[in-house]
């Protein structure tokens, strides 16, 4: 889920900026928040079909929480920088699917604790 909370975290930003910009209504806030919980849940998707499938072991929570923030960043990149525009909406959604399906699968180094 700490994947999904670093990217989630990307896409809300702009939905906090056109609240504080627009004179919109409560429920129309609520609205909007609603689609964007859903429509940012669906890339983890690709994350959790890799995990079902027998992906690797699972990384700290900070790592997943970066690398979350960090996929969402190059989302909002490229369309920042007009690599996709905004009729490839879908393109951007699948790369960040497979971003997650791929990061299910880095190997992990975790450091034995010993006890001395």
């Amino acid at each position: 889920m700490y994947l999904y909370l670093g990217y989630f975290l990307v896409q809300l930003y702009p939905l906090i900026v056109k609240v504080f910009q627009l004179n919109i209504s409560l429920l129309a806030v609520f609205y909007s928040f609603i689609v964007v919980v859903i429509w940012s849940f669906v890339p983890f998707l690709g994350y959790m079909i890799a995990k079902t499938l027998n992906a690797g072991r699972s990384a700290s929570k900070y790592f997943l929480f970066f690398i979350g923030l960090g996929v969402g960043l190059m989302e909002v990149g490229l369309f920042y920088f007009d690599w996709l525009t905004n009729e490839q909406v879908t393109t951007g959604t699948l790369f960040v699917f497979l971003m997650f399906f791929a990061v299910a699968f880095l190997p992990v180094n975790k450091v034995a604790k010993h006890s001395h």
